[in-house]
């Protein structure tokens, strides 16, 4: 069986994969690591949760950088919305006057309840758009926050530098359980990341890591459970040079990802 070998860059992040694939495969640029134990609808489910939260992990990091803003919209009252369906809308509504405004804007966003009000609201990554704009143009509530992203994003007390895994994998994860169809909205103009899928030559080990690419450093090194064995991952982030701007805050717990604790961002609504 051949190896396949993966590498793809997503704005300051760098990964390269390793997985089987079956003998005879005619195109490997096409390949995908092979899943494994996925029996049960449940289990299922659960894969395709990881396959589109990696997607959209990588569509946020490819895209944004920390001078785009993080944004989170809240209703009043008076324009609360009766479903989930028509807040939908008012977002849609709403990024549709954004875009007129800044034709060049990139956006994603999501729609969920407040952990501790039940309330609908929305958060969204904005590149490219006048903060004026991002301010006056939602009309049915609050912009309960307008912040830029972070510079610096730490993992078990590394600093990532423009990493936003953290924040990319709270906003997937903010869907609520039981929704049908797709996790989050995005304008066209979202960037994708560069890949590049071969026949490995050679395979790398957890003692025999990839070379880093220059300007990168090696931060992860894991399997997945997802994944058929022989499957190894490889994760490298964009060097942190110059003094940092704010220190590690370790005082909440994190999501968990690929093994790793990384900083929670504080939901509101």
């Amino acid at each position: 069986m051949a190896v396949c070998r993966k590498k793809t860059r997503s704005g300051a992040v760098y990964e390269v994969e390793f997985y089987p694939v079956p003998d005879g495969i005619k195109n490997a640029r096409h390949s995908e690591p092979i899943p494994e134990n996925i029996r049960t609808p449940e289990q299922k489910e659960e894969y395709n949760r990881h396959q589109s939260e990696k997607r959209f992990v990588r569509s946020v990091n490819t895209t944004f950088t920390s001078e785009s803003f993080y944004d989170t919209l809240t209703y009043d009252d008076e324009h609360y919305p009766d479903s989930y369906y028509k807040a939908e809308k008012e977002l849609e509504k709403y990024i549709r006057r954004l875009r007129y405004c800044n034709p060049n804007a990139r956006i994603v966003a999501v729609t969920g309840y407040g952990s501790i009000s039940g309330r609908l609201h929305h958060h969204l990554i904005i590149d490219g758009a006048n903060d004026k704009d991002i301010l006056r143009l939602w009309t049915n509530g609050k912009v309960a926050k307008h912040e830029n992203l972070r510079e610096h994003n730490y993992y078990n007390g590394v600093d990532y530098g423009e990493d936003f895994t953290a924040l990319a994998c709270y906003l997937h994860r903010h869907t609520p359980a039981g929704h049908r169809g797709k996790r989050w909205k995005q304008t066209k103009s979202i960037i994708k990341p560069v890949q590049d899928t071969a026949i490995a030559k050679r395979v790398n080990s957890e003692k025999n890591p990839p070379e880093a690419p220059e300007g990168f450093v090696l931060v992860e090194v894991r399997k997945c459970e997802y994944y058929a064995s022989g499957y190894i991952y490889f994760k490298y982030v964009r060097e942190v040079r110059g003094k940092l701007s704010i220190q590690p805050d370790f005082s909440r717990a994190g999501l968990t990802v690929g093994g790793l604790t990384v900083p929670a961002y504080t939901p509101s609504g």
